[in-house]
């Protein structure tokens, strides 16, 4: 069955317009100024759009649905996570593989698609690396080839095994820049961590102490070191949840300098501070990086709004606040909120609506920049002909206030509890599918696919 969506404000790269979109198969197939429906199928789906917004499907590029294992397992997995994230206008996620200890990289990324398989969106991967050896090139070209064209690495979490020594960026950065891999990282430099962490080995911490443990201080001389070791090499450098101003300030110092970075960010170190960490429910908001202050919010925003920073995303990764109540000292504390449904709503509220930002904006960092940076574009991110049917339609009217009561996560809390927001999606299309509408999820378990993603724009510029 098509779907034709009429009088709608469709929000493209460069421009707004009162366009039908006529869908068929998957595939957005015709858009016009005006599509006479006595001309298509019979069994054509109207979909009046009159006074809403249209935009391509938005993606959260920055995911950890289904973490962990056994006991210590995230309230989403990936059924749950997707779900709440299609109520948020999102059609395609992406995810992390780890690089699994006496395998390839490209057995990583198949394990974890696997994981994946009751995802209710479409999804792809980037692929960490904590160690290096002597046939990383040849699994990095077969990496690549299978269709994961980016790799994640972590500065911090040696107690996890995620820590990759800087060391070693002199064998693997160039090799990422020769195949056109995408290196994205996770900016703390762990020495200082460390360092702080002694001082305190001895004593239990509460919430309000993490931001002590991992100061913004941690983040901006991460990023000072990556972003020289990159410069060597000429290598695009993808920060991923950017937190601080400190962290801001370096990212202009080495740009200015001619290195390529490129800037992530999540809404909740666009709005919230470090105040939530006091009180009872602090071990709700404990994430890594912590919580800065109000002049950071700010600065990022800010810079979102100058464009200094591209993308949008959450880092969701859900914990229920008993088990993360279940933990005495804050470093011991599961890192990760929820916040995929929450996204879109809460960059309207705080930016279009304010005024600080275009509804065209607000489309590029939502999804047309994930897709080109990750290599996903036209087929996500955008609305054109041909491409894939993955469309959200967006009320600015629609308001309310968050709270656990309407969310969707498992987690069974939200981060934003009692704020109050203004505009929110309606319909949620994925493919030519209606997987969300007015409140009621629509999808099925399952229903996403993984997206082999191509050369990413950051090596086009």
């Amino acid at each position: 069955m098509g779907i034709l969506i009429n009088n709608g404000n469709v929000v493209f790269s460069d421009t707004i317009k009162n366009v039908d979109i006529y869908i068929e198969k998957e595939k957005i197939k015709i858009i016009e100024r005006f599509i006479n429906p006595a001309l298509l199928p019979p069994n054509t789906e109207l979909i009046d759009a009159s006074g809403l917004y249209v935009f391509p499907g938005f993606i959260d590029a920055h995911t950890h649905y289904g973490l962990g294992e056994e006991g210590n397992k995230t309230a989403d997995g990936f059924f749950e996570g997707s779900r709440a994230a299609a109520f948020g206008g999102v059609t395609t996620f992406i995810d992390f593989a780890d690089q699994i200890s006496g395998k390839t990289l490209q057995e990583g990324a198949v394990k974890r698609i696997h994981e994946a398989e009751e995802a209710t969106i479409d999804f792809t991967l980037h692929q960490c690396i904590y160690n290096m050896h002597d046939q990383i090139s040849l699994e990095l070209d077969s990496l690549k080839s299978f269709g994961v064209g980016v790799v994640k690495l972590f500065m911090t979490y040696k107690e996890f095994g995620c820590y990759l020594d800087p060391d070693y960026w002199s064998s693997l950065f160039p090799l990422c820049c020769e195949k056109k891999i995408l290196v994205t990282l996770h900016a703390e430099a762990d020495e200082l961590i460390s360092k702080i962490n002694i001082k305190f080995k001895d004593r239990k911490l509460s919430a309000e102490m993490h931001p002590v443990l991992r100061p913004s201080e941690a983040e901006s001389l991460a990023i000072l070191r990556a972003g020289k070791a990159a410069a060597q090499f000429s290598l695009p450098l993808y920060i991923v949840h950017l937190s601080s101003k400190a962290g801001m300030d370096v990212i202009r110092k080495l740009r200015n300098e001619g290195v390529k970075l490129y800037v992530e960010t999540t809404p909740h170190y666009l709005l919230l501070t470090d105040s939530k960490l006091k009180g009872k429910d602090g071990c709700n908001f404990i994430m890594t990086p912590p919580l800065r202050k109000a002049t950071d919010n700010r600065e990022l925003r800010s810079a979102l709004v100058s464009g200094e920073i591209g993308i949008v995303a959450t880092d969701h990764c859900s914990y229920t606040p008993e088990y993360k109540s279940s933990f005495a000292d804050c470093r011991e504390i599961p890192a990760g909120i929820p916040g995929s449904e929450e996204m879109s709503s809460l960059i309207y509220s705080s930016l279009v609506a304010e005024g600080s930002m275009e509804m065209i904006q607000m489309g590029h960092i939502l999804s047309g920049n994930p897709a080109k940076v990750f290599g996903l574009y036209p087929e996500k991110g955008s609305l054109k002909p041909g491409t894939d049917a993955d469309i959200v339609v967006f009320s600015p009217e629609a308001n309310g206030t968050f709270s656990k009561k309407n969310i969707h996560s498992n987690a069974d809390y939200t981060a934003y509890e009692g704020l109050n927001f203004t505009g929110s999606p309606l319909i949620t299309i994925l493919r030519g599918n209606v997987i969300f509408r007015n409140g009621k999820f629509t999808g099925k378990r399952g229903g996403g696919r993984f997206i082999r993603s191509g050369e990413s724009s950051l090596y086009r510029y």
